[in-house]
């Protein structure tokens, strides 16, 4: 008969598997390997922002006035690499929401592009990192909010109207 630490399973195989395999990584330092590998907006300002932004914990995100700045992390879609970039979110009803305006440009946002062909991103607000699923809101959640998002922030008004394209409204939802 097995006694403890005994046999297959027992508390001995638990014991040396644990010293042969390293510990997992805590959560500051999967985050701090994220940043490390990660590569900046191939904006320069942006590239500034973001960098600002981490050593701050989001305590100065580089913007003048009171606007809520997170950092998204997407893995490239032609690289394979992580690529981080400074974006302003809206919470809406309990989402958070990310709009693909870039400016009204006539082409969607480089870390949009990203996302459409891998949904699971990382999400940095101020010093909270955390794993999320982006998703693209439908034209009727898109229509609902719309209204909402412009009566805040007048300037994508002015953008969707410089562009034939829809401009996306991306919700990012927290993994369990």
């Amino acid at each position: 008969m097995a006694g403890p630490g005994k046999g297959p399973g027992g508390l001995g195989d638990w014991t040396r598997r644990l010293r042969k395999e390293p510990p997992a990584p805590s959560a500051a330092e999967r985050v701090h390997a994220l940043d490390e590998a990660a590569l900046d907006n191939e904006v320069g300002w942006a590239a500034e922002h973001t960098r600002r932004y981490i050593a701050s914990d989001g305590g100065d995100d580089g913007w003048d006035g009171p606007r809520p700045i997170l950092i998204l992390y997407t893995t490239g879609r032609r690289s394979g690499r992580v690529r981080r970039n400074p974006l302003l979110y809206v919470d809406h009803d309990g989402q958070r929401l990310l709009v693909g305006s870039k400016g009204g440009d006539s082409a969607h946002p480089s870390w949009y592009l990203n996302l459409l062909a891998e949904p699971r991103v990382h999400v940095r607000v101020g010093a909270d990192v955390y794993e999320a699923r982006a998703d693209t809101l439908t034209a009727e959640e898109r229509a609902a909010v719309w209204p909402h998002l412009v009566a805040a922030y007048p300037m994508f008004a002015e953008y969707q109207a410089g562009t034939e394209r829809e401009i996306p409204l991306v919700r990012l939802v927290r993994a369990s």
